[in-house]
């Protein structure tokens, strides 16, 4: 069991000088690329080009060249921490589901051939393994939650939420190891043995953009 202690982060051990130096050669890394790529990009509709652009504006919405660092190292180091997360629930449950195994298999065969890889134009025929993807991304989801702040008077159904400036947790799974059959019927059926895994994923991730890493 490790315990945190505020303001620890600051003391100048190894680990922390390390941490240190790292954080400040990827800010270096990204703010050259900035630089290099700004003008290019400046008059796309990429992600860069549209923080870049948010960046030209005189109202209060401008964002800085941190803010842009900052936005650029969440997609990125969130969209890879994602991307590995999901393979590994997927690779884990097809490995529990060798029937859903030779389907997804089969199909890549039929839609690939064997010795070609998926591309732009044949992901979308890619039936099987979309789905299975999603099915895994229902059961262990990269976000725990999602905070929302109630800015206007909104009424969902018979529910009023009136806007007190409150934030509200919206969760994103139901914990499966407290589920009962009873409640969620066949919502654990396809998934027999693993959610007793369910906690080994609990914990804080990060979001970011769902067909970044679904198309990785």
């Amino acid at each position: 069991r490790t315990f945190y202690f505020p303001g620890f982060r600051f003391v100048p051990t190894k680990k922390n000088r390390r941490r240190h130096s790292l954080n400040q050669e990827i800010r270096s890394s990204l703010r050259k690329l900035i630089e290099i790529n700004g003008r290019k990009c400046e008059d796309s509709k990429n992600l860069l080009g549209l923080m870049l652009s948010a960046s030209k504006t005189d109202n209060e919405f401008k964002m800085g060249i941190e803010e842009i660092i900052d936005e650029c190292k969440t997609f990125y180091f969130a969209g890879k921490e994602t991307t590995a997360n999901l393979l590994t629930w997927a690779t884990l449950l097809l490995a529990l589901h060798k029937e859903w195994q030779d389907k997804a298999h089969g199909e890549v065969y039929q839609v690939c051939g064997k010795h070609k890889h998926p591309n732009a134009e044949n992901l979308s025929s890619l039936k099987i393994v979309n789905m299975v993807l999603k099915e895994t991304l229902r059961l262990y989801p990269p976000a725990l939650f999602i905070n929302r702040t109630v800015t206007r008077d909104v009424k969902l159904g018979k529910l009023d939420i009136p806007a007190d400036g409150k934030s509200y947790h919206l969760g994103a799974y139901f914990p499966l190891g407290l589920a009962l059959p009873s409640v969620l019927g066949r919502i654990l059926r396809w998934l027999r043995q693993s959610w007793r895994l369910q906690w080994s994923s609990s914990g804080l991730r990060l979001m970011s953009h769902r067909p970044m890493f679904m198309r990785r």
